[in-house]
């Protein structure tokens, strides 16, 4: 038996006899089966220098419950905001960056192209056949549907008509009174309702068979502008009728959705994958976009850049009162807060007080239940504030800007100011008083730059 027990030792050696270090559990590997859940999950690695690091994804092979709070565990997140970028890219430095780009893949996007061009006489006998023409796919299809329409042109298939659908404010009644003009003669009276319009528009191709066929190109067809269902039934009846051809080009994946069966039937689509590749560099307005996550979707063209171009083309009197009226907000921002109204010991309007005798009640007259308790805070007083955020006050611009003989009417005064108005340079408000003020909406940094170039 003892020599049994020796063989069995034999082939692993000699074995140490058991002592007391020998039976003692191992540490460590105690120490790891009971980790706690948050280690066992995986979530952390050691590195080089004893540093524990979160790995993005849990271990696999977990426990449900396990894999339940790994997956809703809270991240962390960057403190940095999209408002703390103030050096924002202007058009200088886009445009010079742009120029310098060079995309290895032209030679495979011109030969796509050539691929397209190559179906332009399908395309037309198409047109010709009664039928319309949707272009989608991935990129942008504005050059290749130009393209196609001096195609057509040369080719001397009738009149072409060319709309926007990007454009920023885009109605029906634009696109009707684009086609109209080309197809009404000018002294004709064109009727305020788009549907009486389009009625307009198809009783007169009725009437006239003589007049040429009009091709109508609409980019971006399925832009939020055009996606109202009285908008598309409009262009549907115009695509119904033989005497006009819609080409349109869809550059959102779910474009189908637009129209039922009744419109499918008046516009008599044919569908053709024009895929480009090119960026969407007209169709989408990065530049708003990017200005309404900051908080400044007022500043058109790229804030002072815009303002720039707009005065170089308006005429000196307008500009010298753009001038004035920066250099009055600087003023308003660099003095003190001041309030029209007395002082605050002789304010007499108390928050929550319809009149003065309400006043007096509610700060020397305690209610008999509030008797006996430490006397309240007396009311903060409401002034009239003449904060900068409010802007020039409209008489005070005015008087300033005869007597540098800007204007001589107040008539002249604001037709003036209307330019700035209409093209979002500036706005129109009103304080609590009711006084009209005007405010440049720009921060101080771009008016002082503002400023400096107009001087």
């Amino acid at each position: 038996m003892a020599k049994r027990r020796r063989s069995l030792h034999d082939d692993g050696g000699e074995q140490a006899p058991p002592t007391k270090s020998n039976l003692a559990p191992n540490k460590s590997a105690t120490r790891r089966r009971s980790a706690p859940p948050s280690q066992q999950l995986g979530g952390d690695d050691a590195s080089d220098d004893g540093r524990r690091h979160r790995t993005p994804s849990p271990p696999p092979d977990l426990p449900p419950h396990e894999l339940f709070f790994a997956q809703n565990r809270a991240a962390k997140t960057s403190a940095n905001t999209l408002s703390s970028a103030e050096d924002l890219l202007d058009h200088d430095d886009y445009f010079t960056h742009i120029s310098a780009c060079h995309d290895s893949h032209e030679n495979d996007l011109q030969r796509l192209k050539q691929y397209h061009r190559r179906a332009f006489d399908q395309w037309g006998f198409e047109l010709k056949q009664g039928f319309n023409l949707c272009l989608y796919g991935y990129g942008s299809k504005r050059k290749l549907a130009m393209e196609f329409a001096e195609h057509l042109h040369a080719e001397k298939q009738g009149k072409i008509v060319v709309v926007n659908g990007y454009a920023a404010g885009l109605t029906i009644r634009h696109i009707l009174t684009t086609l109209a003009s080309s197809v009404l003669s000018k002294n004709a009276k064109l009727p305020a309702q788009p549907a009486s319009l389009a009625d307009l528009l198809l009783n007169t191709l009725l009437e006239k068979p003589s007049l040429p066929h009009t091709t109508l190109f609409i980019h971006s067809f399925d832009h939020p502008h055009l996606r109202k269902p009285a908008t598309q039934l409009l262009l549907a009846r115009l695509a119904a009728h033989p005497s006009i051809s819609i080409v349109a080009t869809c550059d959102t994946l779910n474009f189908p959705l637009s129209w039922d069966t009744a419109l499918l039937r008046q516009f008599r689509w044919l569908y053709h994958d024009a895929t480009t590749f090119h960026p969407f560099t007209v169709e989408v307005d990065v530049v708003e976009s990017v200005n309404a996550l900051l908080g400044r979707s007022g500043r058109r063209l790229g804030g002072r850049d815009g303002v720039g171009y707009v005065l170089k083309s308006l005429p000196e009197n307008a500009r010298n009162l753009f001038r004035i009226l920066v250099a009055e907000q600087l003023a308003l921002t660099d003095a003190e807060p001041e309030g029209n109204g007395p002082d605050d010991d002789d304010f007499e309007a108390t928050l929550g007080a319809e009149d003065e005798e309400e006043a007096a009640a509610q700060q020397d007259t305690p209610s008999k239940r509030g008797r006996g308790r430490k006397p309240r805070k007396a009311a903060v007083p409401v002034k009239p504030a003449t904060t900068t955020g409010e802007g020039v006050e409209y008489r005070t611009l005015y008087h300033k800007a005869v007597e540098e003989f800007v204007c001589s009417s107040e008539l002249s005064f604001r037709t003036l100011l209307k330019e700035f108005i209409d093209h979002s340079y500036l706005e129109l408000r009103k304080d609590i008083m009711g006084t009209e003020r005007l405010v440049v909406p720009f921060r101080r940094e771009e008016l002082e730059t503002i400023l400096e170039e107009l001087v």
